[in-house]
This record gives structure tokens, sequence and C-alpha cells, in this order.
């Protein structure tokens, strides 16, 4: 027995070997039932259930695994008169079983890594479920009792299982189960794990071919554990071992190798540039927070890619002018030109020169003097350099005189401001009207049938058409909420378009309007009232300019 337990310990120190670890011990106190020959159901009695007790060393090789040495003691018993079953069969087995068992077992905590956020020395409590398996070497102390033939001789059967509870006094088993653990502090945990152990004999009772050889025993195990983690040497207290700790009497980070580090950069504070600022070491510890390969303190556009060249400023079209600087950054120029060039080369930067491609003058602002229509708007500047200026400003004529050329003017025989392209605005009284025309429009309950009383005001609707034949109409219907969705939405747009043909009945072009329904959406009423409802029953009417493409307009 004490060389199979040595041989598990030594197979845990080995692993122990494997990365960083940590190592915890503890104490279990529980209750162990059985399951065997003597016990025919598939869980261990209560009566048969007694006090387990044991001592284990755990260790952590990774945040989620880890290997545990456990030693448990503990008592089963069993007789026949518990149960019915071997009531006629006049078996009168009895047993009392003293175990003591070593497991090595393989632990898996899922949320292991949640415990160590901050590196395998800065521990967080937690709650957190756990999975283990693995073998185990036990050694039992049994006493039983059993019947005896006539004439006061063993039968043949239990003297075989007592033939081999004498040869064999050892045993191995597969142990299984799971726990939950409860962190009551960095140092000590609390938790509750249950496991069954599968025998790979048929003895735990002393019984096997006077019972069921066929069928394996089996235990479970149900206990409280208390682990206390065994804290390595910390001189500075800074959660990081001293072995582990490049500065052991002063408290420091982890990415650091335990020596302070505000910014949490990895450079440790003495020899970092920027200890405030987080940085790569080949930067000293200072950022390069555009990647342009130059530290920002000394990248005069830290926060924008640029070259050695510009001090780390960004130069789009490589002329040596830092885009902030160069007026035209992105075409190549000269720097007294402020990065701009001089294309034809008469001392104008491009910019500031109205015919970069040709020679001229200064006081001509870079052009030849050059004005075909004689409207005294030199070419250049002539948006209609064979069209004599009407009014003297644009190069281009302008019939109606409202400042907009009549290439630009939507509306070039009557006057209108810039806001509506040269057409004339919509009157505030003719605006009115069209919110009047939204209360007053009205139907036929459930119907798209326009009442009489709404054809005064559709009238004048048309009057308003007439009168600004350069804005088109747009109706949509509404409903309130009062039936199907659906059945709203094709009423909504029925009583736009009745609107519409009314429109067009009254001789305004198709082409100028436009109609549509959207149902329920939209209210601007309280649909849970009377006067709500009845206004989000509607058709809005809005006026908008028709829009001209150039070529449209001549």
């Amino acid at each position: 027995m004490r060389n199979y337990l040595l041989t598990l310990l030594l197979g845990v120190f080995s692993l122990h070997l494997i990365g960083q670890s940590y190592w915890e011990g503890g104490v279990v106190v529980g209750a162990t039932g059985y399951q065997g020959d003597v016990n025919p159901n598939n869980y261990p009695l209560p009566q048969a259930t007694d006090l387990a007790y044991g001592l284990f060393l755990r260790n952590n090789f990774t945040p989620t695994w880890a290997w545990r040495v456990h030693f448990l003691r503990g008592n089963w018993t069993g007789s026949d008169i518990d149960f019915e079953t071997f009531a006629n069969d006049r078996r009168d087995f009895q047993f009392r079983n003293t175990l003591t068992e070593g497991t090595l077992l393989l632990e898996w905590d899922p949320f292991g890594k949640a415990r160590f956020r901050e590196g395998p020395y800065h521990f967080k409590t937690r709650i957190t479920p756990y999975f283990f398996t693995g073998i185990g070497l036990g050694h039992y102390n049994l006493t039983n009792s059993f019947p005896q033939e006539q004439d006061g001789s063993i039968p043949d059967l239990v003297k075989a299982d007592l033939d081999a509870l004498a040869e064999q006094d050892i045993y191995f088993s597969l142990p299984a189960g799971m726990g939950i653990k409860f962190d009551l502090s960095k140092q000590t945990t609390l938790s509750f794990e249950s496991a069954l152990h599968y025998g790979f004999n048929d003895l735990f009772d002393g019984i096997s071919e006077a019972g069921n050889p066929d069928a394996r025993d089996w235990y479970w195990h149900t206990g409280v554990n208390l682990t206390i983690r065994m804290n390595k040497k910390d001189s500075d207290g800074d959660g990081i071992p001293d072995k582990m700790d490049a500065c052991k009497f002063v408290a420091g980070v982890e990415s650091a190798k335990g020596c302070p580090d505000r910014d949490g950069d990895g450079v440790e504070d003495d020899e970092d540039v920027c200890p405030d600022l987080a940085g790569p070491i080949e930067f000293s510890g200072c950022p390069d927070t555009d990647k342009d390969g130059i530290m920002d303190p000394v990248d005069n556009c830290p926060l924008d890619y640029g070259y050695e060249e510009t001090n780390g400023c960004p130069d789009r079209d490589n002329d040596c002018v830092t885009d902030s600087l160069d007026v035209c950054p992105d075409i190549p120029g000269l720097v007294v030109f402020d990065g701009c060039a001089d294309t034809d080369e008469d001392g104008i930067p491009d910019p500031k020169d109205l015919c970069p491609n040709e020679r001229g003058l200064l006081e001509n602002d870079g052009c030849p003097l050059l004005d075909r229509d004689c409207d005294g708007i030199i070419d250049l500047l002539d948006a209609c350099p064979d069209i004599p200026d009407t009014i003297g400003f644009t190069g281009c004529p302008d019939l109606d005189q409202d400042g907009i050329i009549d290439s630009l003017d939507q509306c070039p025989e009557i006057p209108g401001p810039d806001s509506t392209n040269g057409c004339p605005e919509i009157a505030k009284e003719d605006k009115l009207l069209l919110d009047v025309a939204m209360r007053e429009v009205r139907f036929r309950t459930g119907s798209a049938e326009i009442l009489n009383s709404s054809i005064e005001i559709l009238n004048k609707v048309v009057d308003i058409m007439q009168r600004y034949p350069s804005y088109k109409l747009s109706m949509g219907g509404y409903t309130d909420n009062v039936g199907r969705a659906v059945s709203n939405q094709m009423l909504s747009e029925k009583r736009a378009k009745a609107c519409y043909q009314y429109l067009i009945d009254e001789g305004i072009s198709a082409d100028r309007m436009h109609y549509q329904g959207f149902g329920e959406a939209n209210p601007i009423g309280n649909n849970k009232t009377r006067a709500g409802r009845e206004m989000n029953r509607r058709v809005e009417f809005k006026l908008d300019l028709i829009q001209v493409t150039q070529e449209e307009g001549g």
C-alpha cells in the first residue's frame, strides 16, 4: 500500500513542474455509502451511510486545470435484513468495512480564468462549478458474517470469497464527480462535491461468488471541502512572488515583472520615458498613436500618420509641405507657394491664377485680356463668353432680371428668389389654405367618396395649382387606427387617389401630381378620442418645386 501511494505522490510532484502553478491543501468532511451484493438498489441506503473524512493536496497548474491527491477514510455497513428482497432467501449476510483510499484526480474548472483576470498571481474570488475524474488506490478492513451449513461448515461460494479476501485487501477504483466552489477569501475556499467510485473488484462487502459475481461494487462520497491556498513569499505585497519579482521590495505589476509600471505597458517606470502613457518597449515606453513609426513626444502630428521629413505630419502629395500648412495638399507644389504649383510659370500660384495653363498678368488675376462678347467681363470670368451680359455681373443674360441667369432660372420669365430657383414663392395665404384643405376635405365613412362639402376647398387647391405652374402637388392619405391596418392602408390610398382624380378632372396635369396612402402612420391626434381620430382621417397637400435639369431647362 505504501509503495502505491508513494508512486501517486511522485507523479503529482512531476506534474508540478509544468508551467507556473500554485498549491492548495485542505480537509474534507462528509458521508459515504455503498452499493453491491448486500444492497441491490441503485442507491446507497441512508441507514448504511456513514461518516467520511480526509485530507487533500491540490496543484493548480493552469487557471482551469489542476491535479489533486485526495486521502479519504470512511465506513460501509450492510445487512440482508434491510431488504425484503432477501427475506425469503435467508442469506443472513452482514458486513462492516473501513476503507482508506488515496486518489489522484484531474480537475477542470471551466470558469477558472475569471479568477485570474489580472494575471496568475492576482486572484479574484468567485463561485464556480468544477468537474473531476481520476484513479484511486485503497485498502479495506472488512468484518462480515455469513450463514453456515447445517453441519457447521462454510458454503463453497462463501469460502471462495473468504479466500479472495485473504489474498487481497487492496483495490483500485475509478472516481468521477463534480462540485461547486465558494471563495470565502483569496486564501480560503469552501466547496461541496459528490463523486461515484467504481470498484475494479467485487469485494467491498466481502461477497462476490456468493452474491452476484457479474456486477462490480461501487460507492459514493459527498463532502464539504475547506481549502487553504498556499501563497508564495511576496515581500512587497504586490501579488507577485519574490521568485518572480524583479523588484522584490517595491510594489509593482506583473507586466513589468513586479516593478512599478503606472501605465501598465510592460516598461518599468525607471526606464519609461512616458511613465503615464502606455507605449511599446522599442519607443522606451512612449506611445505611437498614429502608428507612423515616430513616437508621440517627437511627433508634431501624433494623431495623424506622417513622415520623418515632415516631423511626423501627413503629406499626401509628398512635396515636403505638411498637409495642415499645404494650401494644395493633393497636388505637389513649391514651398514658396505654400505647397501649390504654378503650372504656367507666371509667378502666380494655380489657386490664385484664373488662367493656370496660360501665362497672364498679376493685375488680370493671371489671365490675358480677352472679352469676345464685349460685355466688359473677361472670357475666363464670363459664364456666357459669346452672349452679352444684360445686367452686368455674370456675363450671361437674365430675362426677368431676378439675379438668376436664364440658364439656371427655372422660371426665366417670372422673377423669383434663388431659394426657389428663380420661380415665385408660394404666398403665405396659399400655404395656409393647403393646411385648411387637410382639415376640410372629408369622405363618406369607410369610403373614398368625397363629400360635397369638400368640393369648394378642392377647387381652391385647383386654383393654386393653376397659379403656380412650376410646382407639383403631393397628396398623402391617412386614417385612424380603427379597423385592420391592411384595410386602413388601402382606404388611405384610395382617398388620396380620389383627390388626385378630382384635380385631373379639373384640368391639372397628372405629371404635376403624386398621391400615396400611409394608413395609420403619423397620427396628428389622439386615436383614443373621437376628436383625435377625426383629425387623423385626412389628406395632406404639399407643394414642391418641380426640379428641372439644366438640359430640360435649356
